[in-house]
């Protein structure tokens, strides 16, 4: 069982950065299977977003620690994508710009000079891609309960713990080879858009810590919630 006290500190702190208001329980509150139901179905909508995505330790295969950008189902067989990346190469952090187009995937470094790297393995089609991305991952989920209504930046949200079992969170992410503890905000309006995924993966072993997965989701360009009318 994951730490009350850590979830607490993250919840007030984020991985992302991101501000939320006091959580409000008042009042009834809908179903969270729903709720979720209702998002994968948005988001197996979704054509465009942008996104923004940080990680709390480490998970073998997924060397980035923190990356922001736009992607689009469009451009190319693995979709298109721009924005930067913060990865760990040996024992330093080191920050790009990268662009993903076509078939090619190329980093720009601090001192403007690009290079072709190997495809990664999340792009914008897998990202949103139903039997491999978050449709998946939303619609795997189990043990929902909606906890609480909660407003990310200018969005009014729903918060819904959960579980997502090992079978279906490994399709998603194969180093994940256990079940993990799940939170979903989706928005209160009557688009459901996804507005943040946040997962902890419980330790290998009994020395190591939790790690922690983030994701935000906004309107591409203008860090809006998707389908929120923002300008």
């Amino acid at each position: 069982m994951f730490s009350r006290r850590l979830l607490g500190l993250l919840m007030v702190t984020g991985l992302l950065g991101g501000c939320a208001a006091s959580p409000d329980a008042s009042g009834p509150l809908p179903d969270g299977a729903g709720l979720v139901r209702e998002a994968a179905a948005a988001v197996g909508e979704l054509e465009a977003v942008h996104f923004k995505f940080g990680i709390s330790g480490m998970l073998d295969g997924l060397d980035v620690l923190d990356v922001e950008g736009d992607a689009s189902r469009s451009g190319g067989p693995h979709g298109s994508a721009t924005g930067r990346a913060a990865v760990q190469e040996a024992d330093d952090r080191v920050d790009y710009r990268f662009q993903l187009g076509g078939d090619a995937f190329t980093l720009t470094d601090a001192q403007g000079a690009t290079r072709a790297a190997a495809m990664p393995s999340f792009t914008p089609a897998t990202l949103l891609d139903d039997s491999r991305g978050l449709p998946r991952l939303l619609a795997g989920a189990t043990a929902l309960r909606t906890e609480t209504k909660e407003k990310l930046a200018e969005v009014e949200t729903y918060r819904i713990d959960g579980q997502v079992p090992k079978a279906v969170i490994s399709a998603v992410v194969p180093s994940i080879q256990s079940d993990v503890d799940v939170k979903f905000w989706v928005e209160q309006a009557a688009t459901r858009n996804l507005a943040r995924v946040w997962l902890q993966v419980p330790p290998r072993q009994a020395n190591e810590g939790a790690i922690m997965l983030e994701l935000a989701l906004t309107a591409p360009g203008n860090g809006c919630s998707p389908g929120a009318g923002c300008r």
